[in-house]
């Protein structure tokens, strides 16, 4: 048969890789040691590119202070927490210059989101950038002092929360919109004998 005539074969090693990269994006909430992971996102359809921050709250909840980062378009970061540890000098660094940042508060932890970016262009977003703040001191919470951007690089997105006393953070990564949610406990004594249920948590 005429080699010209037959269909060019697709390599399956390039196949192979985007499935890879597509399972990649899928992980939902990743935790560091330490750390308990509350939930995770469902039903997402990750694509590529990095997802662009648009917006910062923080409020307090009742039972514990909530931290969300959203997010525009369709894909999924992946959320790391640092932490938490002792708010010592040099414990925070900013990505990728290594300087120290200066944090109030007890204790600290960082979450770093990927892939997603704020206000860094190079990544060539489609979606508009970031044009919120970077740090925050909110007023009304009861555990956290600082929310303060470290890092926005290569597709890393960087932020380090202080607070007062020593508590387990939880990070979840919701969809429809897009949101990595990092809850601090306050710090409440528990009687003895009561049950400690988790509320009902919608981001």
């Amino acid at each position: 048969m005429d080699s010209s005539m037959t269909s060019p074969r697709v390599p399956r090693r390039r196949v192979r890789i985007r499935e890879a990269l597509g399972a990649m994006l899928a992980v939902a909430a990743v935790a560091g040691p330490g750390v308990a992971v509350s939930g995770q996102a469902s039903g997402a359809t990750p694509v590529q590119g990095p997802a662009v921050l648009s917006e910062v709250r923080i409020g307090n909840d009742g039972m514990f202070d909530r931290v969300v980062f959203e997010f525009l378009g369709d894909v999924v970061p992946q959320a790391t927490l640092g932490g938490p540890k002792a708010n010592t000098p040099g414990a925070v660094t900013t990505d990728p210059g290594d300087q120290p940042v200066s944090l109030t508060g007890g204790q600290v932890l960082t979450v770093a989101m990927t892939p997603a970016i704020a206000t860094y262009a190079a990544s060539d977003p489609t979606d508009p950038l970031y044009s919120g703040p970077t740090s925050f001191s909110p007023g009304d919470t009861a555990n956290v002092v600082q929310v303060v951007e470290i890092g926005d690089f290569e597709s890393v997105l960087s932020w380090a929360i202080s607070y007062r006393s020593a508590v387990t953070p939880t990070v979840r990564v919701l969809t429809r919109p897009t949101r990595v949610v990092v809850d601090i406990p306050h710090a409440t004594a528990v009687a003895a004998g009561a049950v400690n249920q988790s509320p009902d948590l919608t981001g």
